[in-house]
């Protein structure tokens, strides 16, 4: 198996991967305006599909409902049976911690030691490809986790692979791969994504790529010490076009949605800034040198995701990860998940009944 650093930023910490961003605080009135200025299709909020089945009791038998995963297993043996590749099962156990309304009696826990190791993961197929695709999942960190270096992702390979491939700091051909991480950022704890594709932005000093991210200052806080629901949104561009989107939930509240001409704002290298005009600086690969520029105030409109220029190329893993690297000698972490599920229509929180 592939160590992970070789997968992600090769095993810098944030700050030295470049994909670090400024912490900035979040209030709630640049939540609400993101959401309320949304110009896509009109995603929803709240309650989706989850909420007909009672604790996602049932949700597989939904006709939109690709993957189910809810950690209702007697050994960690069966897990293992249904992901196809599994790093260091033995920092895992199952755990008698649940959201609240699940309707199952454990989830998955992962406990990291500063010192012994990086982490690990799960990572599976889906059945076939997708063109969009919706994935929700629940998550935990103990109130004194260590800051998470790389976390929960979806995408596409082409061709579809029984674990996780290499590329780290390399911009994707638009028919071999991309990928999207769900991203806890830094000590600051705040949302983000975490975004590979062939048109994401490089960084100084040499025009590297590393994950692309897209909040600014609308970040959400992570709460640590309570189950969150996070779902990610991923639909695919026409080869040809700009025409892809992206869009992300923090327990059912639509905080982010990204598509050809919206929303507003400006680059800085690696990090798209919502809202934001003014002095912008990029990368220029022709030239291989910084270009500094200036954008309208309120910014220009976000170019939309060219995620692929091959059809072929489609959504077809899911790959839950604990990446750990900057923890303190013996320092415990505990991370819990739960409750996955993967759709072709919005999900939402879990139903009450």
């Amino acid at each position: 198996m592939k160590r992970i650093e070789t997968m992600l930023c090769g095993g810098k910490s944030r700050t030295g991967c470049v994909c670090a961003v400024a912490a900035a605080a979040l209030g709630l009135i640049g939540m609400e305006r993101l959401h309320a200025e949304d110009p896509g299709e009109g995603l929803p909020s709240g309650a989706g599909l989850a909420a007909k089945y009672r604790g996602d009791e049932g949700i597989w038998q939904h006709p939109a409902v690709v993957f189910v995963e809810n950690f209702e297993y007697a050994t960690l043996d069966a897990l293992e049976e249904r992901w196809e590749s599994v790093s260091h099962a033995e920092i895992m156990s199952l755990a008698e911690d649940r959201p609240r309304h699940s309707s199952g009696r454990r989830s998955l826990a992962v406990r990291h030691v500063g010192g012994e190791g990086d982490g690990g993961h799960l990572y599976r197929r889906l059945d076939q490809g997708y063109e969009k695709l919706y994935v929700r999942f629940y998550v935990k960190f103990d109130p004194t986790c260590a800051p998470i270096h790389h976390f929960f992702h979806v995408g596409g390979y082409e061709p579809a692979t029984a674990y996780p491939q290499g590329g780290a700091g390399e911009r994707p051909r638009g028919d071999d791969r991309f990928t999207v991480g769900i991203e806890p950022y830094g000590e600051a704890w705040k949302w983000d994504y975490y975004a590979y594709w062939m048109e994401m932005r490089g960084s100084p000093p040499r025009g590297q790529t590393w994950g692309n991210s897209f909040l600014g200052r609308y970040k959400p806080d992570v709460a640590r010490g309570q189950w969150t629901c996070l779902e990610v949104m991923i639909r695919l561009n026409d080869p040809q076009q700009r025409n892809g989107e992206l869009a992300l939930w923090v327990d059912g509240r639509l905080v982010s949605h990204l598509g050809p001409g919206f929303p507003k704002g400006k680059w800085i290298f690696d990090r798209f800034l919502p809202d934001e005009g003014g002095d912008a600086i990029r990368w220029n690969d022709k030239r291989g040198g910084r270009e500094a520029f200036t954008v309208a105030a309120g910014g220009e409109p976000f170019e939309g995701f060219h995620w692929r220029r091959d059809e072929r190329l489609k959504i077809n893993f899911i790959w839950l990860l604990v990446y750990i690297t900057r923890a303190p000698r013996g320092h415990e972490s505990r991370i819990w998940f739960d409750d996955i599920v993967a759709a072709t229509e919005y999900i939402g929180p879990l139903g009450e009944g």
